[in-house]
C-alpha cells in the first residue's frame, strides 16, 4: 500500500508526517493512537488523532475492538483480510483468515438488501497455552 498513491486519489495532502505516521502505524499490528504517540514523540498528539480519523474515513485503517473502552486499529488490508481470537488469560492476540466468512457475511447483507461497508469478528476464549 503506497499512502502517497492512495492520499492523491481522495485529494488528500501528502505531508512528512501522514507519511511518517502511515509508516509508523504499518510496523503494528494492531496499536492505539497511544501507541503511535510513544512512537513519534515529534509529531503533535492533534495531529496523530486526525490523522487516524482522515485515514479511517478514506480506508486506510479500520476499528479493531479488543478491549472495552480502548479504541484500536490495524492497516486496512484488502488483499489480506483477517478476523482476531484474543486470549483472555495471557492477552496474545491471533489472526484468522476469514475468506469464508466474507463471503457468508456478503451473502446475508445482499439477501437483505444491505450494503456492507466493512465488517469486524473477534473471538475471545483462551489459547493453546492458556487452556
Amino acid at each position: 500500500m503506497i499512502i502517497e498513491e492512495i492520499l492523491r486519489r481522495e485529494k488528500k495532502s501528502v505531508t512528512p508526517e501522514r507519511k511518517t505516521l502511515f509508516e509508523t502505524m504499518n510496523s503494528f499490528h494492531i496499536f492505539s493512537a497511544q501507541d503511535i504517540e510513544s512512537a513519534c514523540p515529534e509529531i503533535g498528539r492533534a495531529s496523530i488523532f486526525r490523522s487516524i480519523k482522515l485515514f479511517c474515513e478514506i480506508g486506510i485503517l479500520r476499528r479493531v475492538s479488543l478491549e472495552p473502552g480502548l479504541e484500536q486499529y490495524e492497516i486496512n488490508s484488502h488483499e489480506n483480510h483477517h478476523e482476531h481470537m484474543k486470549c483472555e488469560t495471557c492477552g496474545k492476540v491471533l489472526s484468522f483468515e476469514s475468506g469464508f466468512i466474507c463471503k457468508l457475511l456478503n451473502k446475508v447483507a445482499q439477501n437483505h438488501n444491505f450494503s456492507l461497508k466493512e465488517h469486524s469478528i473477534n473471538l475471545f476464549g483462551n489459547c493453546e497455552t492458556c487452556s
